[in-house]
């Protein structure tokens, strides 16, 4: 169910409209209603659209509450202008996501369905238990999950350098999964051309043991191992989540680190391998929606069960000359920026050449921030089980 919050009538229509929803949206006038909905229809309510005749104030408290009260609840937060302040506030005020007044239909349907996807998805893994007998593997490498909420911050760059340092660090033989299944792209980024990719795999996954899932990896220099994202985006819908988690388990039984490059959303894929990752390792750049997304997926992570021991925080191109700090970043987040990565000329070249930058330039600023990420990961110390976390109370990040 969908509820907007907003007194203006003219408003109500335009998004009854654009939403074409009538059957599960409900519209209320004042807070007051909202809170009498949400306590009448516990459970039942996915997504909160608050409006922009509500008053900024008014709206950001109301999230709030939701957030530590109902937090399996999407709020959308739609405002007449938005401005760096507002995204901040926003921010700080557990908002999914925002919209400008002047929204189009488009717009308002995508925003919606993100939201409502993700509450329900989140919903479905609050208060079950992370780890089953059948899913528990108490031996094998670490399974470590890079995600970022939004395209274009160096995910992919950090995956394939981190992968490298590991093996460097290590001596050992270190996997990757591309697991952005439609537009993956860590084979163009590696210089590899795989015979075989994860949709193979998955195809024959009733056939395959640790060993013989060997011969889907492609191997890159040294002691990297890639299984590479389907060459054609129309197969990723052959494979299931459940896949994808199995997958993960196998390789772990041979590989040290299994590095996972993913989208930029919490689709089932990857919720799929954060169930099975022990660490996340979140990146953002140094802009307000990049920011916000980032204290989504805090938020996200925490009620899927991650502690902040076992998330990394990555801030790259720090150095950025766009009118914000590092230390406003941390203040906004509530919380440390673990590695900072300068920006650097030779990032893009590197990909472009298609070598890590730690192969082509070891003593490049940039690869000193990918290996203090490797030391904070604890490259030399033993891999530890990962325990069952609690299945209630858990709080939202950063919030009493």
């Amino acid at each position: 169910m969908i509820v907007l919050a907003d007194p203006d009538r003219r408003f109500q229509a335009r998004v009854a409209d654009a939403l074409g929803r009538k059957d599960d949206l409900q519209i209320v006038d004042s807070v007051l209603l909202l809170d009498k909905v949400l306590h009448d229809k516990s459970g039942q309510v996915s997504v909160v659209i608050l409006g922009p005749n509500l008053g900024m104030d008014e709206s950001l408290e109301v999230s709030r509450r939701i957030q530590t009260g109902v937090s399996d609840v999407s709020v959308v937060l739609i405002a007449n202008a938005l401005t760096p302040d507002v995204l901040q506030q926003a921010i700080r005020g557990g908002v999914r996501d925002v919209l400008p007044a002047a929204f189009t239909g488009a717009q308002l349907i995508d925003t919606v369905s993100r939201a409502e996807s993700l509450s329900l998805q989140i919903r479905g893994r609050v208060g079950a238990s992370p780890m089953t007998t059948e899913t528990s593997d108490l031996g094998g490498g670490k399974v470590i999950t890079v995600f970022s909420s939004k395209g274009g911050c160096g995910k992919s760059f950090v995956s394939s350098n981190l992968a490298v340092a590991l093996s460097q660090k290590t001596g050992e033989e270190v996997a990757m999964v591309d697991l952005d299944l439609q537009f993956g792209d860590l084979a163009i980024m590696l210089q590899l051309f795989p015979a075989r990719t994860i949709y193979d795999a998955a195809q024959n996954l009733d056939r395959l043991d640790a060993d013989a899932l060997k011969g889907y990896l492609t191997p890159h220099r040294g002691q990297v191992f890639l299984l590479a994202a389907p060459l054609e985006p129309g197969l990723s819908e052959t494979i299931s989540a459940e896949s994808v988690a199995k997958i993960i388990r196998l390789m772990k039984r041979n590989y040290k680190y299994v590095i996972i490059d993913t989208p930029p959303s919490f689709t089932d894929h990857v919720l799929a391998a954060l169930d099975e990752s022990d660490e996340s390792v979140l990146i953002t750049s140094m802009d307000v929606p990049s920011i916000k997304n980032l204290k989504l997926s805090l938020q996200t992570l925490e009620l899927l069960g991650f502690g902040r021991d076992r998330i990394r925080l990555v801030l790259n191109r720090a150095d950025s000359k766009v009118g914000l700090r590092v230390q406003e970043v941390e203040k906004t987040l509530g919380t440390r920026i673990d590695v900072s990565i300068p920006s650097s000329r030779e990032v893009p070249l590197s990909i472009n050449r298609g070598t890590p930058l730690i192969l082509e330039d070891p003593k490049s600023p940039v690869v000193a921030s990918i290996m203090k990420l490797v030391e904070i990961i604890g490259a030399n110390a033993p891999v530890s089980p990962k325990q069952p976390q609690a299945s209630g109370g858990r709080r939202l990040f950063g919030r009493k």
